[in-house]
This record gives structure tokens, sequence and C-alpha cells, in this order.
């Protein structure tokens, strides 16, 4: 604090924010969220802003105002969502939604030159407040992102953004950052015009302080921006927003209200004065947070805020490990998996070493990692700098030189059970007692792998999901032997990666492909059935499944997954396997890997469309025939997920929900597989399901969880 400066309004509790004036005319609001990581805006925190604002009012002698955190690497990370999502009616959302317009307006009214001064994350409210400052400046460092995330979560921005960003930034900008969510780093924000300067982190506060008091930022009105003038040419203004119509619906297929609404509040006020804008921004806000969609994405939200705290393993066990930084890791096998994983890896400032038998296999794993960084580089998402040290990261080698010091290694070869043990023997005679070996197997066993072990509570399984860099789950499996050591410390290097992470029980398939393998072996029965490929599809992605069953299968490759469906259904008889799929991958046809599966495929991988002799003529083209082919695709899966949830393969709904999200892309909207059933109705679904098992002759098994929840009147989400 500087000389001569005094603080106001400062009680005996917690504040979240300070208001210090220096030498009688610049004031400064600090912001920081007590017992919290990151800034949040609650009603505590508009509490005090107003508090502050009356007093800037009432002293027309302070000439400035900066706000700015306390925190490090965080602005504001939003609004307090617990508030929106406890929020039951629209008059509670649109309440709460109006204090917070209120607040920012007595913001943007102030007498005094307002500059905020962002350092790290500003999102959703926080960008919003800093919308309302007369100057926006953020610093340099790698954590500054700004966004108006809402529409991720099912909303839109209530608290002006709507309103303030079209005025700031050129429109096109303003209705991608509006209606994607999407961040801007700070050297994007400086040239859209989001901010006004860019600075050091170190001296951010110091320069601004400087500027302010030597007259660099005056007092000034919102002029008209070329953004503005555009929107007055209504057949430009038509254009524009009806090209971001087509194209947001291309994106969300329509099951997603919120970035069509948010859409919509820009157009409809794009000629209307601010408190006019605000009340229909009000509006959509409120429609969207009290709606279903709203609440499904808010829930799975708070479901990985909450997985993320979780060690993996019982309270009792292991009560005092804490897991290590891992900052290096070896990866045997350079296919796919391997250069997926070391590339994940290294953009994570992880080093790697890669090992294979082949020059080549390295060779093609150091083109894949290399061609994403090339990637992330030409899209200006990192500089040369730092897309050369993401390349240096991976080494490669034919021998076991740089192996014996690693802490973590993760076999990646090929899915033969005899093929690794070999090469995990081999691997435990290098390395130290402690490290950890992980495979990522996705249907071989674990525990049977860690038995040729002689320290078989190392063993872990660590199963990613293909393609490695896009796939957000891994399933963190736990052997019988695995040691809760073992668990905790490769579910903190899964995490440390970026992934979304879940532990599972070693079982065949574990979780995810467990549950996903009905969905993809009835896709053959209801062919069998009559059905064409192309209406199975349609009416999975009708559902709000990323893609349908057949092309899935394209996608995994016909002869991976008879393979693993080989495996899943050994274990549990009940799936009934056709043999479609194997007779295919034996005529040679193995999916988009080489051109020809149930859908056709050019050089590039681009689907020409369903095979000819696949696109027979669907046997009932109506909305009821729809409904049943997604009823047998659909809850089938639910068996398996409840089955899983009894044999304990993890232990919580929430993680089911969670992991088909993240493993298999289970429509968000829905909330989830569990979640889902819940909104529908227990006693509907089961209605539902025995008309499916009945129309399968009793093949498809109604979950026995249902009936017993359907008697005992108990959801598995009580509240949907």
């Amino acid at each position: 604090m500087e000389a001569g400066a005094q603080e106001l309004g400062q009680l005996d509790s917690p504040r979240h924010t300070e208001l210090i004036v220096h030498e009688s005319e610049r004031a400064e609001i600090v912001v920081s969220t007590p017992e919290k990581s990151v800034n949040i805006l609650t009603r505590e925190c508009f509490q005090e802003f107003r508090e502050h604002f009356a007093i800037l009012k009432a002293k027309p002698g302070i000439k400035t105002l900066v706000i700015y955190s306390k925190k490090p690497g965080v602005f504001f990370a939003g609004a307090d969502l617990n508030e929106i999502y406890a929020m039951k009616s629209k008059d509670e959302a649109f309440s709460l939604v109006q204090e917070v317009q209120d607040l920012f307006n007595e913001l943007e009214s102030l007498p005094q030159v307002t500059v905020a001064a962002i350092d790290g994350i500003c999102m959703g409210g926080g960008l919003e407040l800093a919308l309302a400052c007369n100057y926006r400046v953020c610093s340099n460092s790698p954590k500054t992102k700004l966004a108006l995330p809402e529409v991720m979560l099912g909303v839109l921005p209530g608290a002006g953004g709507t309103q303030r960003l079209p005025k700031v930034l050129p429109l096109l900008e303003a209705i991608k950052m509006i209606t994607s969510g999407a961040a801007v780093d700070s050297r994007k924000a400086l040239k859209i015009g989001l901010v006004s300067d860019v600075m050091p982190s170190e001296r951010m506060l110091e320069i601004v302080r400087e500027k302010l008091k030597d007259g660099s930022y005056k007092r000034w009105d919102r002029k008209q921006k070329f953004s503005e003038s555009l929107l007055r040419m209504k057949p430009v203004r038509s254009f524009i927003f009806s090209q971001a119509k087509k194209q947001i619906l291309a994106k969300t297929k329509g099951f997603y209200p919120a970035p069509l609404k948010a859409l919509s509040v820009v157009e409809r006020t794009a000629s209307t004065d601010l408190k006019t804008g605000l009340s229909i921004e009000a509006a959509g806000f409120v429609e969207l947070a009290t709606g279903p969609v709203a609440k499904n994405l808010m829930g799975i939200f708070f479901a990985d805020e909450e997985l993320k705290k979780t060690r993996g393993v019982g309270a009792h066990e292991a009560p005092d490990f804490k897991p290590k930084k891992i900052d290096r890791v070896g990866v045997l096998g350079a296919g796919i998996m391997g250069g997926g994983i070391s590339a994940v890896a290294a953009k994570r400032g992880i080093q790697v070493r890669v090992k294979d038998i082949s020059e080549e296999s390295l060779g093609t794993a150091l083109k894949t990692a290399n061609d994403l960084f090339k990637r992330d580089f030409q899209r200006r998402k990192i500089d040369l700098a730092e897309f050369q040290k993401r390349k240096f990261r991976i080494s490669t080698s034919l021998e076991w030189q740089g192996f014996r010091q690693m802490p973590l290694v993760i076999e990646a070869v090929v899915e033969k059970m005899e093929v690794k043990v070999q090469v995990l023997k081999e691997l435990e005679a290098l390395l130290s007692p402690d490290a950890v070996i992980a495979s990522n197997t996705s249907s071989l066993s674990i525990s049977q792998m860690a038995a040729q072990l002689k320290n078989p509570q190392r063993m872990v399984g660590l199963h990613f999901f293909n393609p490695v860099p896009i796939m957000p789950l891994v399933e963190v499996v736990r052997a019988e032997q695995s040691s809760p050591e073992a668990v905790m410390q490769t579910l903190a290097f899964a995490r440390a990666l970026g992934k979304k992470a879940i532990v599972v029980k070693d079982r065949p398939g574990f979780l995810i492909n467990r549950i996903l393998m009905p969905y993809l072996i009835e896709a053959s029965h209801l062919r069998q059935d009559g059905y064409s490929v192309l209406q199975v599809d349609k009416a999975a992605t009708r559902f709000g499944m990323p893609m349908g069953p057949f092309r899935l299968l394209d996608e995994i490759g016909l002869d991976t997954a008879a393979k693993v469906a080989d495996t899943i259904a050994s274990a549990f008889p009940h799936m009934k396997v056709l043999p479609l799929i194997h007779e295919l991958a034996k005529k040679g046809y193995l999916g988009k890997k080489n051109g020809k599966g149930f859908y056709e495929y050019d050089a590039k991988g681009k689907s020409k469309g369903v095979r000819s002799d696949f696109s027979t003529a669907p046997q009932d083209p109506s909305a009821a025939t729809d409904s049943l082919i997604q009823d047998r695709l659909i809850l089938p899966m639910l068996t398996e997920a409840s089955m899983a949830l009894e044999e304990g393969v993890v232990e919580t709904i929430q993680e089911v929900d969670f992991g088909l999200i993240y493993g298999i892309g289970f429509p968000p909207f829905h909330g989830g597989l569990l979640k889902w059933v819940s909104s529908e109705g227990e006693r509907n679904i089961l209605d539902r399901f025995n008309v499916i098992h009945n129309a399968t002759k009793g093949r498809l098994m109604v979950a026995k969880d249902l009936v017993q929840r359907v008697k005992s009147e108990q959801a598995y989400y009580p509240s949907a």
C-alpha cells in the first residue's frame, strides 16, 4: 500500500473485496474470495461492491478506479454456479440476474475512470464486470484467458455480456465468443479489441497506476463501433445472423438451446437501448437457467469438480500418501495409442521416452506427435519456442536405455496377453522397486498381467480412449493386487495430463467398453431384423449420440471391435454377439482405417456414404420405429451399467454417467445414462424395457436394479 493510502468499508469478518484509496484520488478494489483458490462472484461479493460504489459516488475527488485480483493467475472464475443451480423458479432466476445487471450498471456509471486489470482467468461474470469498466488491460501470462462460457453450462451471459460485448468487439467476434463460449488469450484479446493493453504480469499494476496518474487513461463515452454500424444495415445484419444460426445448428444439432437463444438475444437487441436490451437478456437467461438442459450440464460440471477431489481409493487406505509430480514417463509401443499418449504427455511438459522394436514405428509416432504440435502452432495456440520444446521432449529408442529411472512406464504394445506379459517382465527387471507400471489395454485383465510380475502391487491399468489427444476420459484400472499408492499415483498422473479420470475395478471391458458393447452388438441384431445401417445410425444420432453404432464400429475398426466383443462377451454370456462384424473383418472390411466398412471412405478418411450392400430400405420410417430402435440401443446399456454398479466396478451412479459422457460421448444434455432414466421416469423406462424384452423374445434382459427401484419408488436421481 502506498504512503497516504487508507482502507474503507472493512469489517471484522473475512471480506471478498477491499476498497483502497491512495492519496485521496486514486481508488483500487482488490478481490480475494476467502477460503477459495479462485475468485467467485457471490451475493456477498455483490453486496461489498455496492458498498464500494456508494462510497465512490459520494467522493467526486476520487478520479480513478482499478479493479484487480489478489490471487495469482485468476481475476474471476465467474458467478457462483451453486446459486444458479439451486434456483427453482423463474422469479428466483430473474431476481438474481437483475441484481447483477443493476450492479454492473452502477459500475459503468461511476464518475471515475475505471480499469479492470486482468491477470489470469477471467470468465463469465468476471468478464461482464470488466466490460462495464472504461478500460480492460491484461497480463501476458499464459494463464490469462477471457471468455463468456455460459452457453457451455446451458445458459447465456446474463449480466450484460450480450449487450456490452457487441459494442466492444467486431460483430462476428462478439457472436463467436457469446455463442461458443470459447476463450481468447491475451494476444487475441488485444487483436480483437477486447483489451486495450497487454502487460507483463509482474509490472501490470505498476504500469496501470502510472498511466492513470499521468492521465493516459481518460474518461470517455462509448462511441459507435464499426460492428454497430453494420448492425444498422438490415441486409448485412440478416446475413450475418442467418449464417451464424446455420453454423450453430450444424454443431449442436438443435439439442442445446443456449447458443441459439444467445444469438437471438444479440440479434433482437442490436438496435435497442441498454435498458431494453438487458431486460431481453434477463428473460433469455431465466428461460434457460430453469430448463432441464442447463440443470444437466451444471450437474456434470459439479460431478467433475467432485471427482477431481477423490483419491481413487478408500479413505482408510494409505491416508498419509501424497502422489509425487511425474516429470518423465516411459511409453512402450509406438503405435497409434503410444504415439498419442506421448504427444499428450509432451504437451503437458513431461519428458517422454518411447520404445519399440521397429524404427519405422518410432518414426510414425514422432510424426503423429509433431503433426499435432504443428497444428497448434499453425492455429497460433502456441509460439515457435513452445513448438520446439514439445518436439524435443519426446525421445525414442529400440533398446531399454533411459528406462531405469522412470517413475512410471505405460505399456501400449499389441493387444495380446502373451506379448504384453513378456514385455512387462523385461521392463520390471529394469525399474526401481517403487516405479509404477501401467497397461493401456482396452479389454485384457490387469490382474492376470500383474500375477506374472515379482511385484504385482505396482501394476495398474491406464486405459486411454482413441484418439488419445481428443478423448478426455481415462480409466485407471485397479487390479486385485494393485496397491493404493500405485492407484493414487496413476490417478494423479492422469489428471496432470489434463484428462478426466475415474478409477474402475478390473472386470472385462472395465466400465465404459462393457456398457458400450450392448449398443454395438444390438446394431447387428437390428440389421438382422431388417433395419438399414443408415436408419439405425440416424435413430442413434437423433437421440443425441455423436455417431451411430455402425459408424462407430468403422471408427474403432471392425477387427478391433470383433476382438473386444469376444473378450467381453466371453465373460458375460447374456451378450449375444452375431457373426456379422467378424465376417466383414475376415473379408478385409476393417472400417475407416482401410477405407471400407459399413461406410465407404475417401483417401482422407471422409465418409462417402453407406456401402451399397448395406443401404437397403428401412422397414418403417415412422417416429415410432425410431423410438423403438433407440430403446433397443440404449436400454441394454442400462442393464450393463446396473450390473457394473452391483459388482462395484465403480462406486457411484455419478461416476457411471460421468464416464459415459466423457468416454463415449453419451449426450451431455441428457445428463448421463442414469440421469436420463430418472428424467424419463423409472416406471416409464421399465415399461419400454418390457416391450423390447418381449420383442427380442427375452434376449434383451431387463435390468434387475431398475425393477427393484420401480417397486421401491427409488429413483437414480431423486430430484430429476
